[in-house]
Formats: C-alpha cells, sequence, structure tokens
C-alpha cells in the first residue's frame, strides 16, 4: 500500500538536492512549496464538490456547494513548516476516536487534484486494512484524529461488520504527503485527496506491555516518542521494562487487573512499572 512508504519517502526528501554547476547543493524549499500546495488546494476546494449518487468528486456548476463551504482546518507544525491541513467529517462515528498513533480499520480512494486514482481500498474484508497511524503520512497521522470509529458487530467465521462508522474526506498538502520525492504513481509535490471511511479504531500498545501508547506520554506533551523513563535510549512506548528495574512492565501489574498504570506498590504516587524502587 503507497501509505506505508512514508519512511522511505522522508528519508528521501530530506536528502535530494537540486546540484549546481559549482557543485554546491541548494535545499529544496519546502516552505515555499507549503504556500504553493494550500493555494493549490484552496482552488481545488472551492472548484469541486462529491457527487454522492455517483460516488465521484466533480468540478461545481451553479447548483452545488464546493468543498470550500464544509472544510474545516488544521494548522500542522511539521520541521517547524506550518501546513493546512483540511478535512471534512461527512458523517461521524460512535466508535472510538484515535490519536495520532492508533490503530485504524478504513477503506479509502486516493486522488490527484486532476482526479486520477492513485490507490484504493474499498472493502474491509480482503488483505490487512489495519494501519497505525504513526506508520503512515502525516496528513492520515493528523487527520484520522477527526473521525471516530464504528460498532462491531462482526461474528466469528463471518465478514467484518462495522455500523455508525465515519466517512468525511482528507485534503493533504504534499508536505504531509510524499514530499518533493513523490512515490509510485504519485508524483513529487502533489497535494492529495482522501475519501475515507473508519469503520473502526483501538488504542495501540506497541510494545504489548498492557499500557497504551497514549498511556506512555508521561510528561503529557501529546508526544510518547520522547518519555524515557529509565534513559536507555528506548522511549517507554517501545521499552517492555520501562523503569529499567529487570521487571518486565507487563508484570508490574501487582493486582493482576491488567492495567500496570494504577499499582503503587510504595504510595508514592509513581506506578510500580515507572518507578525503579517500588
Amino acid at each position: 500500500m503507497k501509505i506505508k512508504n512514508l519512511v522511505l519517502t522522508f528519508l528521501l526528501a530530506t536528502v535530494i538536492f537540486a546540484c549546481k554547476d559549482d557543485n554546491s547543493f541548494t535545499p529544496f524549499d519546502h516552505e515555499a512549496q507549503a504556500v504553493t500546495d494550500d493555494e493549490a488546494l484552496v482552488d481545488y476546494l472551492q472548484s469541486h464538490y462529491y457527487d454522492e449518487a455517483l460516488d465521484s468528486i466533480k468540478e461545481t456548476t451553479d447548483a452545488q456547494a464546493s468543498f470550500y463551504s464544509q472544510v474545516e482546518t488544521q494548522v500542522v507544525v511539521e520541521n517547524e513548516i506550518s501546513y493546512k491541513l483540511y478535512y471534512i467529517v461527512s458523517q461521524q462515528g460512535v466508535g472510538y476516536q484515535p490519536s495520532k498513533f492508533d490503530d485504524v480499520l478504513t477503506t479509502y480512494r486516493g486522488e490527484l487534484l486532476d482526479g486520477f486514482i492513485f490507490d484504493e481500498r474499498n472493502t474491509i474484508n480482503v488483505g490487512n486494512p489495519w494501519f497505525n497511524l504513526s506508520a503512515v503520512i502525516k496528513g492520515w497521522s493528523y487527520g484520522f484524529t477527526h473521525f471516530k470509529g464504528g460498532i462491531n458487530n462482526s461474528q466469528p467465521n463471518e465478514p467484518l461488520d462495522f455500523s455508525d462508522y465515519s466517512t468525511g474526506f482528507l485534503f493533504i498538502p504534499s508536505g504531509l504527503g510524499y514530499q518533493n520525492a513523490g512515490s509510485g504513481s504519485v508524483p513529487a509535490n502533489a497535494p492529495l485527496v482522501f475519501k475515507v471511511g473508519l469503520h473502526f479504531a483501538s488504542a495501540a500498545d506497541h510494545d504489548s506491555d498492557n499500557v497504551s501508547t497514549n498511556d506512555e506520554d508521561v510528561d503529557g506533551d501529546g508526544d510518547p516518542t520522547n518519555d524515557d523513563t529509565d534513559e536507555d535510549a528506548i522511549p517507554n512506548y517501545a521499552d517492555t521494562d520501562d523503569d529499567g528495574d529487570g521487571i518486565l512492565t507487563i508484570d508490574e501489574d501487582t493486582d493482576e487487573d491488567g492495567d500496570p498504570t494504577n499499582d503503587d506498590s510504595d504510595g508514592d504516587s509513581i506506578p510500580n512499572y515507572l518507578d525503579s524502587d517500588s
């Protein structure tokens, strides 16, 4: 799936330079590209709408309301550059609302601004439709946090079935997509449009220690990747022994309720799994 290509794409995007005759290098101007992308996206939003009957995005006439009249905006700062991510929640779900580190079960269709469909998944019952939002393009990582999953009605040995889930659109600048490297049939510096359905979402636990990745954000700054209690260069969300005391975090659950976060043997308000002298 193209969505999972961001790691390689990001690395390429940060090292590709334009070569001058004097053998010096000029870094790509991501900030200028962000402005160019936003102008293109605003023009697109003002001139297009979704034809539900045909399940197709079309150019507006006087009879239709454009995307621009419905869209909401999130300002995302990545690498000190501000990007505008546009989104529409057409139908909000009733289930769990993911963070940018959680797992999502989704259908989607990805298009370029000229209408070219570069990627599509229209069923959740073929292949692996699960994505972790920390391992996809940033436009998805941030965009899906505005949607809620649905209700799981699936039965054993039957196709997956969800109801009351969210649907909508993401309009993503290239800086939150495949940047200036592109990916497959997506050219460099291409803003992206996704029609999405978030069928289900669940809290991720990257290190399987019974502490969700969201709850590994010890300093409460919204980013669990920079929390490392035992300073072993492995952030807590990927560290099976968060406090480095030789006891696995999952085994610091003294009351055996499946939740290590509520166990504090010495009463110092620090849960055992973060307290090396508990």
